[in-house]
């Protein structure tokens, strides 16, 4: 069964990039080249959100490693795009469990100053230049 991919780029040349699995996103393979806008493929394979006029782009997976365990665990996928130092912060639910308060597919929006745009308010890498 082939993996769909869980992000879209276009570019300023309109050329696309199709990338991504849970297992490894790929991020870093994608071109650093000026991009128009970012698509994330929502869990239902169907949905997209996507993210355009931004100055910079950012992707990352969620995950944790319990103790003990080589299993790693997904959460989230997160989208960024960034503007005049604010980052918007798409975090799509990839995985749930009982009791959990985000159920798969829900999207939460949030912003935050450049830098403390991470998981636990640290900066991320891998940012890429946008178009604006």
């Amino acid at each position: 069964m082939e993996k769909k991919s869980i992000y879209r780029v276009t570019f300023q040349d309109d050329e696309n990039y199709e990338g991504g699995t849970f297992e490894y996103p790929g991020w870093n393979k994608c071109p650093d080249k000026p991009i128009k806008s970012l698509e994330l493929v929502l869990p239902n394979d169907q949905d997209i959100i996507r993210l355009e006029n931004y100055q910079k782009y950012n992707f990352f997976i969620g995950a944790r490693k319990p103790l003990n365990s080589q299993t790693v665990v997904l959460g989230h996928m997160y989208g960024l795009g960034c503007n005049n130092n604010i980052v918007t912060s798409y975090r799509i639910t990839v995985i749930s469990s009982m009791g959990n308060k985000y159920k798969v597919g829900d999207i939460t929006v949030r912003k935050f100053p450049f830098g403390k745009e991470g998981i636990r308010r640290t900066a991320t890498t891998g940012w890429k230049g946008g178009i604006i």
